[in-house]
């Protein structure tokens, strides 16, 4: 009696509610019988391979990108698709601006490599051909000025005459950029050497990681 006398009264609403006790327990509606809670390392794998099937759907979106739109120097969803065919190439190739009389062509990108055309109407039927591969073979080029930092770039030329032909590469780590010419040797093919080079860049691949990030909110793998 005088033990009960000296408890003070519980408040309205203290009672455990059979929800939370039954919670706490493992008991009754606060755990349907028969499950488990799911480990958190399968939550973040079912979470990953989740964002990785996303990421898939918004860089190959080549359905909804014309055959031959060859990508411009910044164009981050274009440019993905070129990184995703050499994972380890640290620039890919773009297009910083076309001049007057020039065109971009045959946009073809692929698993280990992609590549397209760059025409001009003063050399018809003799485009320059840009491939990015994983790699490529230089040992009988000698150095030339170096296009981007990072990227070592050698020119060997096959002929200068009657036809000016030859291959310009950017080597870089995980990758390589060719770019092979022919030009009718004359007064023209300086220029239009000259002009290729000023239309055809180097984008960054961890640049283009950032502008995927901010732009798309998605990682470009690797």
């Amino acid at each position: 009696m005088n033990g009960a006398r000296g408890r003070e009264p519980t408040p309205p609403g203290s009672w455990p509610r059979p929800d939370r006790q039954a919670a706490r327990t493992g008991t009754g509606a606060g755990r349907r019988r028969g499950t488990r809670p799911v480990p958190r390392r399968a939550r973040l794998a079912a979470a990953a391979a989740a964002a990785a099937v996303a990421v898939a759907a918004i860089l190959t979106g080549c359905a909804a990108i014309p055959r031959n739109t060859v990508p411009a120097c910044g164009d981050a969803q274009r440019l993905a698709i070129i990184a995703q065919s050499v994972p380890g190439a640290s620039y890919v190739p773009c297009i910083i601006g076309l001049p007057p009389g020039w065109r971009a062509t045959a946009f073809d990108p692929a698993s280990g490599g992609t590549s397209f055309l760059l025409q001009s109407d003063r050399d018809p039927g003799r485009p320059v051909r840009v491939s990015l591969t994983a790699g490529c073979a230089f040992a009988r080029a000698t150095p030339y000025p170096a296009r981007a930092p990072g990227v070592r770039t050698y020119l060997w030329y096959n002929s200068l005459r009657p036809r000016f032909t030859g291959t310009l590469y950017d080597v870089f780590p995980g990758g390589c950029v060719t770019y092979g010419f022919d030009f009718a040797a004359g007064p023209d093919h300086i220029v239009l050497m000259e002009q290729w080079e000023g239309a055809a860049g180097l984008y960054p691949r961890q640049q283009l990681r950032l502008d995927l990030r901010k732009e798309l909110g998605v990682e470009l793998d690797p």
